[in-house]
């Protein structure tokens, strides 16, 4: 019989996955912020269940199975159902419900396309022994935490609401869809060890973190600012260590 400590690493699988049903739910209501909190605290429980593995040494097929299952509703639908709630509040004052309209109607289903990347992109990741050690492609949480933060601080100010339109969105969807299925390396913030050598771009990352955090901090701005600015630096350092380092 195995041990109940086994089993807690599921368990926390389970509540990512109840937090991305939560917040489906939340964002079809049009209560983004909330629904944003539980994009977040799905990602702590997919962070936790990981560790959790790590430090129980509980692995099993089945947990691999079970993580990518919550992670498609947590971070491939959740923000999807987040984004097409914006292309509705502002696409629909222009819907007549008649012929004439029904293009705009379509494209209020556009931002779905980053739920369908998000399946595509957790797919190739169970089956591609080279992300083991880094990834190819934006990873699935980061895509959705950086939607999540983006909206979540769009919706307390109202300065950004006339950069938030339907092309811009689309043009959003487009280019996350595309980095998450791209095969750009993208490093993995696992340390092995304490070691600065084998460390040493992790570290500098950390301290771009650390500065950005610092930033948002002494400016006075919601924590959500810094999570979409580190994943977009993240995405950047990546392009950058691409470029001087090409494989």
């Amino acid at each position: 019989m195995k041990p109940l400590t086994y089993y807690i690493p599921n368990s926390i699988t389970l509540l990512n996955l109840l937090f991305g049903c939560v917040a489906v739910v939340l964002a079809l209501r049009g209560w983004t912020v909330f629904a944003g909190y539980c994009v977040f605290m799905a990602a702590v429980c997919d962070f936790l269940d990981g560790l959790s593995a790590r430090l129980l040494k509980a692995y099993s097929e089945m947990g691999k199975q079970l993580d990518s299952l919550a992670d498609m509703v947590s971070f491939g639908v959740a923000p999807g159902v987040m984004l097409y709630w914006e292309m509705y509040r502002i696409l629909s004052p222009r819907i007549t419900m008649g012929f004439d309209t029904a293009g705009w109607e379509l494209l209020m289903f556009a931002p779905f396309i980053l739920t369908l990347f998000s399946a595509l992109r957790l797919a190739k990741f169970n089956i591609d022994a080279r992300q083991r050690e880094g990834f190819l492609g934006l990873p699935t949480p980061a895509c959705a935490l950086l939607v999540t933060a983006f909206l979540m601080y769009a919706r307390t100010h109202t300065a950004l609401d006339p950069f938030i339109n339907e092309w811009s969105i689309l043009g959003a969807v487009a280019a996350l869809s595309a980095l998450m299925v791209v095969n750009l390396p993208m490093p993995a913030m696992k340390f092995k060890g304490l070691a600065w050598s084998s460390n040493k771009l992790r570290y500098v990352f950390l301290l771009i973190c650390a500065a950005i955090a610092l930033f948002t901090l002494v400016a006075g701005e919601d924590f959500t600012l810094a999570v979409a600015l580190i994943i977009l630096s993240y995405i950047v350092y990546s392009l950058g260590l691409y470029v001087c380092n090409p494989v």
